[in-house]
């Protein structure tokens, strides 16, 4: 079964074949303009109290860890995400990575507070969330590099072969 395919669209087999890097940066762009905007509008300041809120139970001692160092996390993943998914043929080996990448990205959370870091997650999971759909979406609608046969230099043609 095909992702997003129906009656009335055309076979995946017509569409060109897609690319790497291009869609990387699109995808990790539209990922990142979206969450951060709407973290400028404080969308996820109460995803991210609900996460932290068992944290009180470790003590006031708690930092915040500071903001730029959740965007530059924010911004590695969001185009790495993508990237790898684009990278990697088969649709289940994408999604184990997908599920893979956003767990342990949502695993800092405890481990961060451990250290007594307080970690807002919300951006970095959201970011991979969404990268992850719509990277999936692309590879599922064209044919990737890596999934494409590989042509052999080294084959000779019967037709070339005789004139030898």
């Amino acid at each position: 079964m095909i992702l997003c395919e129906s009656k009335h669209m055309a076979a995946r087999s017509t569409h060109s074949p897609g690319h790497v890097f291009a869609p990387t940066t699109w995808i990790g762009t539209m990922s990142l303009a979206w969450v951060v905007g709407m973290d400028t509008l404080g969308y996820w300041e109460s995803l991210n109290a609900y996460a932290t809120a068992w944290t009180s139970r470790l003590g006031e001692g708690m930092r915040d860890l500071p903001a730029w160092m959740i965007l530059l996390a924010t911004i590695f993943l969001a185009y790495l995400l993508p990237f790898l998914m684009l990278s990697t043929s088969h649709g289940w080996r994408r999604l184990i990575l997908w599920i893979s990448m956003t767990l342990l990205t949502a695993a800092w959370l405890p481990v961060l507070a451990l250290a007594g870091w307080k970690f807002s997650p919300a951006m970095p999971i959201i970011t991979l969330v969404w990268s992850g759909i719509c990277a999936f979406i692309y590879a599922q609608r064209h044919p990737l590099p890596c999934e494409m046969p590989a042509v052999s230099s080294s084959v000779i043609e019967p037709s070339s072969a005789a004139e030898i």
